[in-house]
């Protein structure tokens, strides 16, 4: 899954209007969404004349297979090998993804003529940032693997095991569900613990009383979905029913603002308007949601200080948490994707008090 003529030909259209002769690829989720390599070593130089994809021999056979849109050349000296392409090409003002190449490997590059490289940040990640129908397939069946793995880690039941323990379970239930592997480490956090928002697992075994934070991903190829849940065994204490209202309602805030045209800081600001209604917005301590797909994180941003839009096929989370220190969290998670009217969920969970136990 990957790669396409479409995607090459946004991009150079994005170099001609930024006056550059070629631009260097080194971030290996933007190498395989123009051209479907998945190995973890690859650069990819494109120009107007062609694109080449620079990778080891560890990668020979697979880079032949996988990559389309691009000539492959194997080789042991990348850089020196990219130098060479770029003064065969003449190029006088090459865009490089600065937030990626490491400093070592850019001085290789350019130590024969500094001058000419320019700064890029990414410009591929903007033209990711919508999703054509067979990204939105795979991120649909990604979610369906994740949510049937833990509805199974449930159903065994998780009070009295450790954190630890129930994560592993999750893993190795995706991985059974079809995922190629997980879009990140779980996060199960129970009781106070489920009031750090990247609580990593433990030892420590599940209580009976809540709140019980799960936050959880599958991969089907390469594409990732996301999802969090907050679940409480038996009658959620005091003060916690009132914080999944507050959540509950924070979060379908979010979720009704999402649409076309619609500045992504725009959602933010419902979200923490609900969280202030309720008198909990000084314990929401992170953004509202991020842009999902290739990688767990990626643009759109659902922030304050967000400048991005929404567009119809942009996919993302919509992730209100309130976090009471010393006492616990609440955090409702669904990813959905942007359409013409508005948005529809690929994640299933319902975010309701129902027990899911």
């Amino acid at each position: 899954m990957g790669g396409g003529k479409d995607r090459f030909e946004r991009l150079l259209a994005v170099l001609r209007k930024r006056r550059m002769d070629a631009y260097l690829c080194v971030r290996l989720t933007n190498i395989r969404y123009l051209t479907g390599f998945t190995g973890s070593e690859a650069a990819l130089l494109v120009a107007p004349a062609d694109a080449v994809l620079f990778t080891d021999g560890r990668y020979d056979v697979q880079a032949r297979r996988e990559v389309r849109g691009a000539r492959v050349i194997v080789t042991a000296r990348k850089w020196d090998e990219i130098a060479r392409r770029l003064r065969n090409l003449r190029a006088r003002r090459v865009g490089f993804e600065s937030r990626y190449l490491a400093v070592d490997s850019f001085r290789t590059l350019s130590r024969k003529g500094r001058d000419r490289f320019l700064p890029a940040g990414d410009l591929v990640e903007p033209i990711r940032m919508r999703k054509d129908p067979e990204e939105l397939l795979e991120m649909e069946g990604a979610a369906a693997a994740a949510t049937a793995a833990l509805l199974a880690v449930l159903a065994s039941g998780v009070t009295g095991k450790a954190e630890r323990a129930v994560a592993a379970d999750l893993d190795r239930e995706m991985m059974l569900r079809g995922a190629e592997e997980v879009s990140f480490r779980p996060i199960v956090a129970d009781g106070a613990r489920s009031a750090m928002p990247h609580a990593a697992p433990t030892g420590i075994p599940i209580g009976e009383k809540g709140p019980l934070i799960v936050d959880f991903g599958a991969r089907k190829n390469g594409y990732c979905s996301d999802e969090t849940v907050t679940i409480f065994p038996s009658k959620p204490p005091r003060p916690f029913g009132k914080v999944y209202d507050a959540v509950r309602r924070a979060q379908e805030a979010g979720l009704k603002a999402l649409r076309p045209g619609i500045p992504c800081r725009e959602v933010d600001a419902r979200v923490r308007e609900s969280l202030d209604r309720s008198g909990y917005l000084k314990y929401f301590v992170h953004s509202t949601g991020h842009g999902v797909g290739l990688d767990i994180h990626e643009r759109p941003a659902l922030s304050p200080r967000s400048k991005d839009r929404l567009e119809e096929g942009m996919v993302v989370t919509v992730e209100p948490g309130v976090y009471l220190p010393g006492a616990g969290g609440v955090r409702l998670e669904d990813t959905s994707k942007v359409t013409a009217s508005g948005c529809e969920r690929i994640t299933f969970l319902p975010k309701t008090l129902s027990p899911l136990l």
